[in-house]
């Protein structure tokens, strides 16, 4: 059916409303991640990176299934009871202690398997996996309720408190554990807020009352450790291949060029998640709110990482040290991907909201079938930059199935798609020419390095904006009074004056 205009107010005040309070606690830490991250980088070596990166990606595999997919079935099943509730709060803790058990015990053999000696930080970074098990349920609460300003307030602390701790320590010289003290010290406080805000009571689970939340957990959680295995699977290659050195400074392009686009699409992600949760039965509230974010991630996320791949080298040069150069190579491909995957993020909220999670799953496993074989021989082949590469190269296998699902199921045109990425797809190419001409003109290059940076950005930025605002003034005057609604505290008819022309 069609969505009433009283629907559609609701909803508009909500995603709005959602998006001024995350938009402002992402505005707070953004700065703070990026200020911690350029001081941790000038107290920590690239082998302190790899140390951490190695642990990370056990944590990362054992963290996903551990959860099992508990958090995506409270908040795409509001029937559950209670009980329900409670039943899958202590089913979730359980699951969690278990792995967190058998990722102890085999701490020694991926530390072997990565020919490292450091078993002791590969063990204590499964103490995560506890905390896991109790905010699982009450984390899926929040979102379901759609309660924007407690989630934004829980990734504040989060992020202060690793920060904070992270620079501490390792200006103490606690090396690679600075990593680890930081991310545990966010991880306890989100918890401990999360679970006084939504509290949950212990309730023994029963089979039959918890058997269809646990089946779309099941495969949700299936397609998440698939998923979770091949998006880290390069960087198990270049551990395993390229030594701890080579995998720190990899994971440091990987940090460059995901950071932009990931912090702009969690602004938008924690906001669409709960919202199609909420209209997975109303195709066109469905396909109006894709179009719109689809829209806005990529006038935001396309300059930015086409700006990072073309002045990453002079970048990395100028706010980094010369430490980190080896890096540039590998940020071009990976800034470029970032773009691809943004897309598919949201894409696969859409398909997970429809209740696609076999299919869901199943891209996962073709991806975590192919996408290692891929990096092995890229490693050996084009080392760091060639991995970065096979991302580029395999998009169509790991992105476009998920784009072409989505469109089907919700009933949007090929057409109405594209038009929403015209507007940054031609912007975006504009800027790419001027940038290219600076870089190719000998006086630019005899300059000063920061000058030269300072340039590029500004030459790139003032390119992007004027195409917009010169072949597409109508729909960007939109955008700015739906910012300027936000400021002003309208949120009731702002995302409403921005989507006039998607009704």
């Amino acid at each position: 059916m069609n969505p009433t205009p009283e629907d559609k107010r609701n909803l508009d005040h909500h995603f709005a409303g959602g998006l001024a309070w995350t938009a402002g606690v992402k505005s707070a830490t953004q700065i703070l991640t990026w200020g911690s991250l350029l001081v941790v980088t000038r107290l920590l070596s690239p082998s302190d990176y790899g140390v951490g990166e190695m642990a990370g990606t056990m944590f990362i595999f054992s963290n996903v299934l551990a959860e099992f997919g508990v958090g995506t079935a409270v908040l795409h099943m509001p029937e559950l009871s209670r009980t329900n509730l409670a039943q899958m709060h202590l089913f979730s803790f359980m699951v969690c202690c278990g792995f967190f058990g058998l990722a102890t015990l085999a701490s020694p053999l991926v530390a072997s398997f990565y020919h490292s000696e450091h078993v002791s930080f590969f063990m204590a970074n499964n103490l995560g996996l506890i905390l896991t098990g109790l905010e699982a349920v009450p984390m899926g609460l929040l979102q379901r309720d759609m309660d924007y300003r407690r989630l934004s307030l829980i990734e504040a602390a989060m992020v202060l408190l690793q920060s904070v701790v992270t620079i501490v320590t390792a200006w103490l010289g606690w090396g690679y554990w600075a990593l680890f003290a930081g991310a545990a010290t966010g991880k306890t406080a989100a918890t401990i807020m999360v679970c006084s805000w939504k509290h949950v009571g212990f309730v023994w689970p029963r089979w039959r009352d918890i058997k269809a939340p646990v089946e779309l957990g099941r495969q949700t959680a299936i397609g998440r450790v698939a998923w979770a295995l091949y998006s880290q699977a390069d960087g198990i290659v270049v551990g395993r291949v390229l030594g701890a050195s080579v995998l720190g400074t990899y994971r440091m392009a990987m940090n460059l060029a995901s950071a932009p686009s990931e912090k702009v699409s969690t602004l938008l992600m924690r906001t669409a998640t709960p919202l199609f949760a909420n209209v997975k039965d109303d195709p066109p509230k469905v396909r109006r709110y894709y179009l719109i974010l689809v829209e806005i991630l990529m006038l935001i996320v396309m300059p930015l990482m086409l700006g990072l791949a073309m002045v990453s080298p002079l970048a990395i040069r100028v706010v980094l040290q010369a430490k980190w150069l080896d890096a540039a190579g590998p940020v071009r491909w990976l800034a470029i991907f970032m773009v691809l995957r943004t897309i598919g993020t949201l894409t696969e909220q859409v398909l997970i909201s429809q209740r696609m999670t076999r299919f869901t799953m199943r891209i996962s496993i073709l991806n975590f079938v192919i996408m290692p074989v891929a990096f092995i021989v890229a490693a050996l082949w084009k080392g760091t930059t060639g991995v970065a590469g096979a991302w580029v190269v395999l998009a169509p296998v790991t992105i476009i199935p998920l784009i072409v699902k989505a469109l089907r199921t919700i009933g949007l045109r090929y057409r109405e798609f594209l038009s929403a990425l015209y507007p940054p797809l031609g912007a975006t190419a504009m800027m790419g020419l001027v940038l290219l001409g600076l870089n190719n003109w000998p006086r630019f290059q005899a300059a000063p390095p920061i000058p030269r940076l300072a340039l590029q950005v500004a030459a790139g930025g003032i390119v992007y904006g004027s195409v917009l605002m010169g072949f597409f003034r109508e729909r960007m005057l939109r955008y700015f009074n739906f910012l300027a609604s936000l400021r002003k505290g309208k949120v009731s008819t702002a995302v409403s004056e921005v989507v006039g022309r998607i009704d």
